[in-house]
Protein backbone atom coordinates (compact mmCIF):
# COMPACT_ATOMS: atom_id res chain seq x y z
CA UNK A 1 0.00 0.00 0.00
CA UNK A 2 1.44 3.15 -0.98
CA UNK A 3 -1.33 5.63 -0.55
CA UNK A 4 -0.91 8.15 2.85
CA UNK A 5 -2.50 8.50 6.03
CA UNK A 6 -3.32 11.23 8.25
CA UNK A 7 -4.52 11.38 11.63
CA UNK A 8 -7.35 14.02 11.27
CA UNK A 9 -7.52 15.61 14.82
CA UNK A 10 -3.70 17.45 12.96
CA UNK A 11 -4.44 17.50 9.12
CA UNK A 12 -4.62 20.54 7.86
CA UNK A 13 -7.51 20.28 5.08
CA UNK A 14 -5.82 21.42 1.63
CA UNK A 15 -8.40 23.97 -0.19
CA UNK A 16 -7.02 22.43 -3.95
CA UNK A 17 -8.22 18.81 -2.88
CA UNK A 18 -11.05 16.72 -3.04
CA UNK A 19 -12.71 14.68 -0.13
CA UNK A 20 -15.05 12.26 0.20
CA UNK A 21 -16.72 11.72 3.34
CA UNK A 22 -17.71 8.28 4.22
CA UNK A 23 -20.95 6.96 5.62
CA UNK A 24 -19.44 6.68 9.37
CA UNK A 25 -18.20 10.25 9.54
CA UNK A 26 -21.33 12.10 7.99
CA UNK A 27 -23.21 9.49 10.62
CA UNK A 28 -20.73 10.53 13.54
CA UNK A 29 -21.60 14.10 12.67
CA UNK A 30 -25.33 14.65 11.48
CA UNK A 31 -26.20 11.52 13.06
CA UNK A 32 -28.37 10.71 16.49
CA UNK A 33 -25.67 11.95 19.07
CA UNK A 34 -24.04 8.87 20.72
CA UNK A 35 -23.11 9.53 24.11
CA UNK A 36 -19.82 9.19 25.49
CA UNK A 37 -18.44 8.32 21.62
CA UNK A 38 -15.21 11.18 21.58
CA UNK A 39 -15.32 10.54 17.74
CA UNK A 40 -18.10 12.23 17.16
CA UNK A 41 -16.36 15.00 18.63
CA UNK A 42 -13.11 15.11 16.73
CA UNK A 43 -15.07 14.67 13.23
CA UNK A 44 -17.08 17.43 13.83
CA UNK A 45 -14.21 19.61 14.67
CA UNK A 46 -12.59 17.77 11.40
CA UNK A 47 -15.83 18.74 9.39
CA UNK A 48 -15.69 22.34 10.54
CA UNK A 49 -12.20 22.89 9.22
CA UNK A 50 -12.65 21.20 6.40
CA UNK A 51 -15.97 23.56 5.71
CA UNK A 52 -13.72 26.80 6.35
CA UNK A 53 -10.84 25.60 4.20
CA UNK A 54 -13.59 25.40 0.95
CA UNK A 55 -12.05 22.26 -0.38
CA UNK A 56 -14.29 20.58 -2.45
CA UNK A 57 -15.93 17.77 -0.77
CA UNK A 58 -18.30 15.23 -2.39
CA UNK A 59 -20.61 12.31 -1.63
CA UNK A 60 -22.71 10.03 -3.75
CA UNK A 61 -25.87 8.35 -3.73
CA UNK A 62 -24.60 5.10 -1.81
CA UNK A 63 -23.33 7.60 0.66
CA UNK A 64 -26.71 8.86 0.94
CA UNK A 65 -28.63 5.91 1.07
CA UNK A 66 -26.39 3.88 3.81
CA UNK A 67 -26.98 7.31 5.95
CA UNK A 68 -30.51 7.60 5.60
CA UNK A 69 -31.07 3.69 6.25
CA UNK A 70 -28.01 3.59 9.15
CA UNK A 71 -29.95 5.92 10.81
CA UNK A 72 -33.84 4.46 10.10
CA UNK A 73 -32.66 1.40 11.40
CA UNK A 74 -31.04 2.76 14.16
CA UNK A 75 -34.81 4.43 15.18
CA UNK A 76 -36.17 0.83 14.66
CA UNK A 77 -34.17 -0.84 16.56
CA UNK A 78 -34.93 1.53 19.94
CA UNK A 79 -38.65 1.57 18.73
CA UNK A 80 -39.71 -2.03 20.15
CA UNK A 81 -41.67 -2.68 17.24
CA UNK A 82 -40.74 -6.22 15.39
CA UNK A 83 -41.16 -5.64 11.68
CA UNK A 84 -39.16 -3.25 9.90
CA UNK A 85 -41.49 -1.81 6.99
CA UNK A 86 -44.16 -1.95 9.73
CA UNK A 87 -42.37 0.60 11.92
CA UNK A 88 -41.25 2.62 8.29
CA UNK A 89 -45.01 2.42 7.50
CA UNK A 90 -46.06 3.36 11.09
CA UNK A 91 -46.31 7.32 12.87
CA UNK A 92 -43.44 6.69 14.53
CA UNK A 93 -40.75 6.47 11.68
CA UNK A 94 -42.23 10.43 10.31
CA UNK A 95 -40.51 12.32 12.65
CA UNK A 96 -37.03 9.91 12.14
CA UNK A 97 -37.62 10.49 8.80
CA UNK A 98 -37.77 14.22 8.85
CA UNK A 99 -34.64 14.35 11.46
CA UNK A 100 -33.19 12.09 8.77
CA UNK A 101 -34.00 14.53 6.00
CA UNK A 102 -33.10 17.83 7.89
CA UNK A 103 -29.50 15.93 8.05
CA UNK A 104 -29.18 15.10 4.96
CA UNK A 105 -30.30 19.04 3.65
CA UNK A 106 -27.37 19.76 5.82
CA UNK A 107 -24.88 17.80 4.11
CA UNK A 108 -26.14 18.73 0.74
CA UNK A 109 -25.58 22.59 2.17
CA UNK A 110 -21.56 21.67 1.55
CA UNK A 111 -20.99 18.42 0.34
CA UNK A 112 -21.77 18.18 -3.56
CA UNK A 113 -23.12 15.04 -5.26
CA UNK A 114 -20.23 13.40 -7.42
CA UNK A 115 -20.91 12.91 -10.88
CA UNK A 116 -21.95 9.26 -9.98
CA UNK A 117 -18.26 7.52 -11.04
CA UNK A 118 -20.26 4.07 -11.55
CA UNK A 119 -19.96 3.76 -15.12
CA UNK A 120 -16.24 4.73 -15.28
CA UNK A 121 -15.82 1.63 -12.54
CA UNK A 122 -14.50 -1.91 -13.41
CA UNK A 123 -17.44 -3.08 -11.91
CA UNK A 124 -16.44 -6.95 -12.59
CA UNK A 125 -13.27 -5.97 -10.86
CA UNK A 126 -15.11 -4.77 -7.53
CA UNK A 127 -17.51 -8.23 -7.61
CA UNK A 128 -14.59 -10.24 -8.24
CA UNK A 129 -13.01 -8.63 -4.92
CA UNK A 130 -15.88 -9.14 -2.49
CA UNK A 131 -16.42 -12.69 -4.29
CA UNK A 132 -13.46 -13.54 -2.13
CA UNK A 133 -15.17 -13.07 1.14
CA UNK A 134 -13.27 -10.20 3.10
CA UNK A 135 -14.58 -6.97 1.71
CA UNK A 136 -17.99 -4.79 2.07
CA UNK A 137 -19.20 -4.55 -1.57
CA UNK A 138 -20.19 -0.50 -0.53
CA UNK A 139 -16.72 -0.22 0.72
CA UNK A 140 -15.44 -1.61 -2.58
CA UNK A 141 -17.12 1.08 -4.55
CA UNK A 142 -16.39 3.55 -2.19
CA UNK A 143 -12.64 3.12 -2.57
CA UNK A 144 -13.25 3.12 -6.69
CA UNK A 145 -14.76 6.81 -6.69
CA UNK A 146 -12.18 8.41 -4.85
CA UNK A 147 -9.92 6.66 -6.92
CA UNK A 148 -11.73 8.05 -10.07
CA UNK A 149 -12.36 11.42 -8.45
CA UNK A 150 -9.08 12.08 -7.30
CA UNK A 151 -10.37 12.31 -3.54
CA UNK A 152 -8.74 11.85 -0.09
CA UNK A 153 -11.62 9.49 1.95
CA UNK A 154 -12.47 10.87 5.28
CA UNK A 155 -13.21 7.62 7.26
CA UNK A 156 -13.63 5.80 10.68
CA UNK A 157 -14.08 2.34 9.02
CA UNK A 158 -10.69 0.22 10.18
CA UNK A 159 -11.98 -1.98 7.12
CA UNK A 160 -10.10 0.59 4.84
CA UNK A 161 -6.89 0.05 6.16
CA UNK A 162 -5.39 -1.80 3.50
CA UNK A 163 -7.45 0.38 0.37
CA UNK A 164 -4.95 2.54 -1.64
CA UNK A 165 -6.60 6.02 -1.43
CA UNK A 166 -5.31 8.57 0.81
CA UNK A 167 -6.57 8.38 4.10
CA UNK A 168 -7.81 10.83 6.74
CA UNK A 169 -8.90 9.70 10.00
CA UNK A 170 -8.77 9.01 13.90
CA UNK A 171 -8.61 5.47 13.85
CA UNK A 172 -5.61 4.38 14.89
CA UNK A 173 -5.49 1.06 13.69
CA UNK A 174 -5.96 2.95 10.31
CA UNK A 175 -2.86 4.74 11.23
CA UNK A 176 -0.84 1.97 12.25
CA UNK A 177 1.39 0.07 9.82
Amino acid sequence: MSAARYDVTSYSFDPNANYFLDTNVWFLVYGPPAPGDRRAIIYSDAVKRLRSSSAAVLIDALVMSEFANAWARFGFKRSGVSDFKAYRNGGAFKPVAQDIAIALRGILSFAKPANTAFANINVLGVVATFEKGNDDFNDLLIVETCRIKSCVLVTDDGDMKKRDVPIVTANHAILTP
